[in-house]
């Protein structure tokens, strides 16, 4: 579905096209997208390698709270920054967007409005923009091309 020479504006357009028809669609493919995005951009960001990163911060990470300890894990301390701060609308993303990807997920709820999921999907694509910039600011590119292989800690 993404690859990793696609664009952010690519990956975006092409989550909202299933918005009229297939509302349930874009919210999911939107929740992929961010946590494809936030995962990268803790491996780009972030002090160790990148092995270790996969391996042991990322490799269980599911949900909201578990990308924010390992983002605080990896990038705060060197970027100062937490996920919350990057993401700014962080409370609606983690209570309303999260929580109805879950509920499509595990078949806890019928068909969401369209204009409900519009609202998640909305959230989620708006949090991985703010990433995305953010770690272009940093000066890493996440989108478009393979992550630099770090081996060797930041100091």
């Amino acid at each position: 579905m993404f690859l990793v020479t696609d664009t952010l504006e690519g990956r975006q357009k092409k989550v909202r096209s299933f918005l009229d028809k297939e509302p349930v669609i874009a919210v999911l493919l939107a929740a992929v997208d961010f946590e494809w995005t936030v995962r990268r951009a803790v491996v780009a960001l972030g002090t160790n390698t990148n092995r270790h990163i996969r391996d042991a911060v990322l490799y269980s990470c599911h949900g909201a709270d578990d990308y924010k300890k390992a983002w605080n894990t990896e990038v705060k301390p060197r970027l100062k920054k937490g996920l919350p701060e990057v993401v700014a609308d962080w409370k609606f993303l983690k209570a309303d967007a999260y929580r109805m990807r879950h509920r499509i997920v595990h078949g806890l709820d019928g068909m969401p409005s369209t204009t409900k999921a519009s609202e998640s999907m909305e959230a989620f694509l708006a949090a991985s923009k703010a990433i995305h910039e953010f770690a272009i600011f940093h000066g890493e590119q996440i989108f478009g091309k393979r992550l630099t292989v770090r081996r060797k800690p930041r100091a």
